[in-house]
């Protein structure tokens, strides 16, 4: 039998100077996936090896574990980049040294009519 270790994919769609609030839910068949003392960061960039135009983590920069189970990144960040298709995943490292990317997929940002 293949493991299959792919992240899933959720594609964004957001205006510029809006604030990205989403909540993501982590289990593994069913079962709540513990996030307690890990942290989790979030890159938004112009293709894969593309220059970094955001970031998100815990640790008071836009991103936070909670839930009943620990099992839930909640992300409210504003999204001040330049309009454009960028690309963006979840990465968690855990205490123990292990790393997994949970998420990915497009991040597409429109330009705003209304500007701050």
């Amino acid at each position: 039998m293949a493991s299959d270790f792919r992240p899933g994919k959720n594609d964004i769609q957001i205006w510029k100077n809006d604030t990205w609030r989403q909540t993501f839910v982590l289990t593994q068949n069913s079962v709540a996936i513990n996030l307690t003392g890990a942290t989790v960061t979030i890159q938004i960039r112009k293709g894969c090896d593309g220059v970094l135009a955001l970031t998100a983590s815990t640790g008071g920069n836009g991103v936070t574990i909670g839930g009943a189970s620990n099992n839930q990144i909640t992300v409210d960040k504003l999204i001040n980049i330049d309009k454009g298709k960028y690309q963006y995943d979840i990465n968690v490292v855990y205490n123990s040294g292990y790393v997994r990317t949970y998420l990915e997929g497009d991040f597409i940002v429109y330009e705003d009519v209304t500007k701050p």
